[in-house]
């Protein structure tokens, strides 16, 4: 039976001001935890749905066999839409999807496998009664769904097969767990910290006397985010002359132009990355992630 997992990512954050997907918990992003807890379980077909930062999040996953359909209207519409972008994209041979939101950094596998077991047209885990993530929805609910305009959304859309649908007891809280606030993931830092001792490590490239480091990569992202150096500044919580300097010694460390300044006009200034930007943003990300993967197996080998 053929199996696609479902990742919705569209949507921008509301509460918070960081991309809840790729937020780290214990060096490894909530997106990146959720691929690995779907292979696991023996799911390899993963689909993401992008809308908010999708360029960004595409480069977080270089190298992830990972498929990606973008819902062009996120910022107008809701998880149900960015669902039906998901079905509209599925391969005319899937049987049954498993869907899940991209803030809910702990699926578990077992729960997964036993979802798969289920012949219910929508299973959904429970935990004391509660519902979590992921839901598994099999293909005769696929016509239904994208068709649905009524109220409620996913969730009333869901309710159509409320009498068919199973709850799949757990004993693991944590697929009810979502990161939306800040507080939210304050909470899943401090509650990691206490799991078990965490290795971290800052990355910088030196070049010369100057280099890029986490703030200079935080800043860059942060104007493309908002295609504006003063609002980048803002986001990044620098000021406009200190995003100024730090950009002006990156990009004479580097020896390349990193953001292109638009001048005013008729559609107005603005400001963006260049390739040479892009480029740097993804390859320091990659070599962040090559050194948390190093720090977590020495933590594994001393700690564990």
């Amino acid at each position: 039976m053929s199996t696609t997992a479902i990742i919705l990512a569209a949507g921008e954050p509301r509460q918070m001001s960081h991309f809840q997907p790729m937020l780290k918990l214990n060096g490894k992003s909530v997106i990146r935890r959720q691929i690995d807890a779907f292979r696991a379980a023996g799911v390899n077909d993963i689909l993401i749905v992008t809308g908010f930062h999708a360029g960004m999040l595409e480069r977080h996953l270089a190298g992830e066999t990972v498929r990606f359909v973008k819902n062009e209207d996120y910022a107008t519409t809701d998880m149900m839409a960015s669902f039906q972008c998901a079905l509209r994209a599925l391969p005319p041979e899937c049987d049954r999807v498993l869907m899940t939101p991209g803030d809910v950094p702990y699926l578990n596998v077992e729960t997964i496998e036993e979802l798969l077991h289920t012949a219910r047209p929508v299973a959904i885990p429970s935990f004391r009664g509660s519902a979590g993530h992921p839901a598994m929805i099999r293909k005769s609910c696929f016509t239904s769904l994208l068709s649905y305009k009524g109220e409620r959304g996913l969730r009333g859309a869901l309710a159509q097969w409320k009498k068919d649908t199973e709850f799949v007891p757990t004993d693991e809280n944590g697929m009810l767990i979502d990161i939306n606030t800040e507080l939210d993931y304050q909470r899943e830092q401090r509650e990691q910290t206490q799991v078990s001792p965490v290795l971290t490590a800052s990355l910088t490239i030196s070049l010369g006397e100057t280099g890029i480091d986490e703030r200079g990569v935080r800043l860059l992202e942060c104007i493309e985010q908002e295609q504006s150096l003063q609002r980048g500044a803002a986001r990044a919580e620098l000021s406009y002359s200190n995003a100024w300097l730090t950009l002006n010694r990156m990009e004479e460390a580097l020896g390349c132009r990193l953001v292109e300044r638009k001048l005013g006009g008729a559609t107005g200034g603005g400001s963006s990355l260049t390739q040479d930007g892009l480029d740097w943003v993804a390859r320091y990300r990659r070599l962040e992630q090559e050194l948390s993967a190093a720090l977590l197996e020495i933590q594994h080998k001393e700690f564990n």
